[in-house]
């Protein structure tokens, strides 16, 4: 199953190459006559204010989401007890209901509190999304960081900033950024958040697809595509060569074995 998975995959990253180096392609050839770049130059001209929203609001959401499951996991290790059953729900409630029902909510609110749609709303609403992806992702490494490094840190005299600032945080590098790809990813692929948050207002890559999919234009639709699926690819990439950049001289280090 996993091949079969994996070959599916590569064939529709091979269609959308495909489709987006296509020029005149009657039925019923197997390939476009001539390939062409026109698809790409006419994405690239306006593609300028939908890829910086996609990437400025992916990277503040999952800076904010990483922030909160930090601060929650670390309250866990001083209280000696796991996240509790209620609040877990709540954590988990975007994932458990519908998201238009969930979002529909969100705009009332929005409207009541006289929030006007833009960038930090949709962000907001991003956040909502990417945080228990990121929680999912990150709470079983850092709970199962021997507590013996943060105990020798403490009979050196270190306080319990400095513990989580110079001893956990560099020990759980590779985990955290997994989970900011992971959180990242989640982010550039939400539609309904950044079309009802933003009144239609922001453009984002993912935004810019649908809308082209809907228009049947299927050479610019593949550019989007394959941009909005770069995007997260270049985050894992970065999640897994940063890590062995910085940590080259100490292995465990790369797999958060002493941790």
């Amino acid at each position: 199953m996993t091949w079969l998975a994996i070959g599916v995959l590569l064939a529709a990253l091979a269609g959308l190459i495909l489709w987006s180096l296509a020029g005149y392609w009657p039925f019923p050839d197997a390939w476009p006559a001539t390939p062409t770049l026109h698809a790409w130059r006419q994405a690239t001209m306006g593609l300028g204010a939908s890829l910086s929203s996609t990437v400025t609001i992916g990277l503040a959401a999952t800076g904010i989401a990483l922030a909160l499951t930090l601060g929650c996991l670390e309250a866990e290790t001083h209280r000696r007890r796991p996240l509790g059953a209620g609040a877990q729900l709540i954590l988990y409630l975007p994932l458990l209901v519908p998201q238009v029902a969930f979002l529909q909510g969100l705009v009332q609110w929005q409207a009541q509190m006289g929030l006007a749609p833009g960038w930090p709303v949709v962000t907001l609403g991003h956040v909502l999304f990417v945080l228990p992806y990121t929680f999912l992702s990150l709470a079983e490494s850092y709970r199962r960081q021997d507590p013996r490094w943060r105990q020798v840190a403490a009979t050196l005299g270190a306080s319990p900033a400095s513990i989580f600032l110079r001893v956990r945080l560099p020990m759980l590098a590779a985990p955290i950024l997994v989970a900011g790809a992971v959180g990242f990813a989640v982010s550039v692929g939400q539609y309904l958040p950044t079309l009802l948050l933003g009144a239609g207002r922001l453009t984002t890559l993912t935004t810019e697809a649908v809308n082209l999919a809907s228009g049947g234009d299927r050479r610019l639709t593949a550019v989007y595509a394959l941009y909005q699926l770069a995007l997260p690819a270049l985050g894992f990439l970065l999640a897994t060569a940063l890590p062995r950049l910085w940590w080259r001289d100490r292995r465990q280090m790369l797999s958060g074995d002493a941790a």
